[in-house]
């Protein structure tokens, strides 16, 4: 018997990296799974290797999105993983139309699957909600990138704005600091000059990359569903702080 025998869970951004990493994690305990992205191959293949139901949407495009989560149906868990790190470099530099975008996937995103799910899991009286967040989200954040920075302190006080809420109702909500996970974000941040980023966010992920102190997805994800599978209301945990 798993411990999440007879639950549903969906998570966001489960195409691939740590979103497919916390899906299987996920089934291993027990959960059917709803892996939700927007390339649908990728969605397919991960949906297929945990026994789940792949649902190809982006977070962003509120109304694909709510057409492809009724027709999922109801969820127990939610893991709001979706998330995207640029643009990156200095704020006065950066399109503005993509620093929005970022915070619309980012922020809106998971508020958007949230709120879908929420209803239910309060009638219910069981529910488990866990964003994935990052150390990014603690003062001053992370250079060269404001978007994602701000994105991710604004989804941590939804998180445990949210929790106060929803205290004492059998529906939890926590958000997560999964660590610096070698995943596709990685190389991305990584293809970028210095020049472009500046060099504290250059030689830093360089480095960490270099001295092979990046997380695994299977790590980070076993920890993800650690607090999916607790009793724990309006923490945020930090993967540095439980190893």
């Amino acid at each position: 018997m798993g411990a999440l025998d007879g639950r549903t869970a969906l998570v966001t951004g489960g195409g691939r990296g740590l979103g497919a990493a916390i899906a299987q994690e996920l089934s291993d305990r027990g959960a059917h799974v709803g892996v939700l992205a927007r390339s649908a191959p990728e969605v397919r293949q991960v949906a297929a290797s945990v026994g789940g139901t792949a649902l190809v949407a982006d977070v962003a495009d509120a109304d694909r999105l709510a057409s492809v989560l009724q027709g999922f149906g109801e969820a127990d868990i939610v893991v709001a993983n979706a998330g995207v790190v640029w643009p990156l470099g200095p704020f006065a530099d950066v399109d503005l139309q993509e620093w929005e975008a970022a915070l619309n996937i980012n922020v809106v995103g998971a508020v958007r699957v949230v709120r879908a799910y929420l209803p239910g899991m309060l009638q219910r009286r069981w529910g488990r909600v866990v964003t994935v967040s990052s150390g990014a989200a603690k003062a001053p954040g992370m250079p060269s990138a404001n978007a994602y920075s701000s994105s991710k302190a604004a989804l941590d006080m939804f998180t445990l704005h949210l929790a106060r809420e929803v205290d004492g109702t059998g529906v939890t909500a926590n958000a997560v600091r999964p660590g610096v996970v070698d995943t596709e974000m990685q190389t991305f941040m990584r293809s970028h000059s210095r020049d472009r980023v500046g060099a504290e966010f250059h030689d830093r992920f360089h480095g960490l990359h270099e001295r092979g102190e990046l997380l695994s997805a299977q790590d980070s994800a076993r920890f993800v569903v650690d607090v999916v599978t607790s009793d724990s209301n309006g923490t945020v945990t930090d993967i540095r702080d439980a190893r």
